[in-house]
Formats: C-alpha cells, sequence, structure tokens
C-alpha cells in the first residue's frame, strides 16, 4: 500500500480518522489513479519472474522453483504481481521462506495454479508521492464535489449551471496537488 491510513492523517489535514479512510478505501482508490496517471507501478529491479501458486487459504504466492529469500524480499516490503490471471496488483507482504511468500493479515488472493509466466517486484514509494497521495485522500474525502473532470456544465429539466473547471488534472485533483509528482510520470507509448 502507498501508505498507511494513520499517515494520510500525518501528512494532510483530513478531517476524518484513520478507521474512516481505511473503510472508505481512500488509499485504494488514491493509489490505482497515482499508477494510471504517472502510468508508472514504482517497480525495482528486485524482481522474480517464474510460475506460480496463489492460495487464497493461505494467502500465499509459491514460486516454482525460484527462492525469494534468495533475492532478498522481506516481510514489510510492498509488491506488485504482474502477469497472472486473477492477482495481479499491489500487496504487502507477511513473511517469506524460500519459495513462498505469506501475505499481510488482511491481504488476499484468488486461488490459482497457474502456467503462465508471473513477475513479482518490490515496490518503492517515493516519499513526495506519498505526501501527494495523502493530499489526494484528503481533496477526496473533504473537498470533492460531485462534478465530474472536465465538464463545463450540465443541466437536468429546467435547471442548469455553468462553471469553469479551473486547473484540474484527467481525475478532478487541482494541479497544484499533483504538479509535484510529474517528474514520475512514465510517457505512454501508443
Amino acid at each position: 500500500m502507498i501508505l498507511t491510513a494513520t499517515e494520510v492523517t500525518e501528512y494532510s489535514n483530513i478531517s476524518c480518522t484513520a478507521g474512516t479512510i481505511t473503510s472508505k478505501k481512500l488509499i485504494d482508490t488514491v493509489q490505482a489513479r497515482l499508477t494510471m496517471m504517472l502510468n508508472n507501478y514504482f517497480l525495482t529491479d528486485l524482481e522474480v519472474t517464474d510460475t506460480m501458486t496463489f492460495n487464497a487459504t493461505a494467502r500465499t504466492i509459491v514460486s516454482d522453483s525460484t527462492e525469494f529469500d534468495d533475492y532478498n524480499f522481506l516481510a514489510g516490503d510492498d509488491i506488485y504481481v504482474y502477469g497472472s490471471y486473477r492477482n495481479d496488483g499491489y500487496y504487502t507482504i507477511g513473511s517469506v521462506t524460500t519459495t513462498t511468500l505469506t501475505l499481510a493479515s488482511g491481504a488476499s488472493v484468488v486461488d490459482e495454479l497457474s502456467s503462465a509466466t508471473i513477475m513479482v517486484s518490490v515496490v518503492r514509494w517515493p516519499q513526495d508521492v506519498k505526501q501527494a497521495a495523502a493530499l489526494m485522500c484528503a481533496y477526496d474525502y473533504d473537498t470533492r464535489t460531485d462534478v465530474s473532470a472536465n465538464v463545463k456544465s450540465r443541466s437536468l429539466g429546467p435547471w442548469s449551471e455553468s462553471y469553469t473547471d479551473g486547473e484540474k488534472d484527467e481525475y478532478g485533483y487541482p494541479k497544484k496537488l499533483t504538479a509535484p509528482i510529474d517528474y514520475y510520470r512514465i510517457a505512454r507509448a501508443y
């Protein structure tokens, strides 16, 4: 996870508790938006590529032949899984033993015995990206209106309104929140 709910309360002036941040899934939403807007998953060169098995009951990712501990995967590391049928995404490691990653409490995977080559990479979130994510969470909870990004007018029956959307990015965040992290944007190849 890009940051904890407690970090959101520390880095921003959000008007809710860490419990509310978690229950509303504000961090999950902001993390997904950040990776899409920056086209950056913040992967490191610390990665393993192998066929893997996912066990929902045990919350594990098991490599067929590569030993995670040889690559220095550690408990507490954020990882990104790519190339699976049902389990692509971010997770936090709870523990590591030879070929098995057990996920942190609260995480879950879908049972999958894959013959596909799957990549698991350690993720490093830069501090300024974490701070921007906290401010984006606060904006979503405290400030965001029900107006979609880039909409200049709307009407419902005889009622209508027009307005400017100001300086906002493609997800409706003020550019002053997201401009400092433009450095991490990776150009998309089309």
